[in-house]
């Protein structure tokens, strides 16, 4: 919304929003001239459009409308037995859907979940193994916490084995 101010008659660029509608107290920033602003609010009727279009008689026989009756007749009944069908066949695609598992489900198996996370561990110890010298610089115990892990390692295949 362009607001003038009524002193100076600079220009200014204000959201509409921040202004009410019971109006607001302004005031311009380059002579400081201070007025009380109200939203105009034109209620303009629009007038329909008026088109003019010539009309013609048309003259329909009895036998014409007969023959409009049949048609239209006909026609819905093939619509009422093209959507009893279609019906029909959707009823019988969830009762095949609902028997059978759904194709769109994911059976998360348990194991292969608990193995992919152990050869994901197995791999990103391995590749901290491999490029111990240059992480070092990032991570300076890396080396104790490596060896602190396989001495873990170690304990737990000691344990496994005592247990059998």
């Amino acid at each position: 919304m362009i607001i003038t101010c009524n002193n100076c008659s600079k220009k200014f660029n204000i959201d509409s929003i921040l202004i009410p509608e019971k109006g607001r107290l302004l005031q311009c920033s380059s002579c400081n001239h201070k007025w009380f602003f109200r939203k105009e609010i034109t209620n303009k009727k629009i007038e329909p459009i008026k088109i003019n279009i010539p009309t013609k008689e048309i003259k329909i026989t009895e036998t014409e409308i007969e023959t409009i009756k049949a048609d239209t007749s006909e026609n819905i009944e093939l619509l009422d037995k093209q959507i009893n069908e279609e019906i029909n066949k959707k009823e019988e695609n969830n009762i095949k859907s609902a028997n059978l598992p759904s194709k769109n489900k994911k059976n998360y198996n348990i194991l292969g979940l608990i193995i992919v996370f152990i050869i994901s561990f197995i791999a990103l110890i391995i590749i901290l193994d491999t490029f111990q010298t240059p992480i070092s610089k990032f991570i300076p115990n890396i080396e104790i916490i490596l060896y602190n892990l396989y001495e873990s390692f170690n304990d737990i295949n000691l344990f496994l084995k005592d247990l059998i």
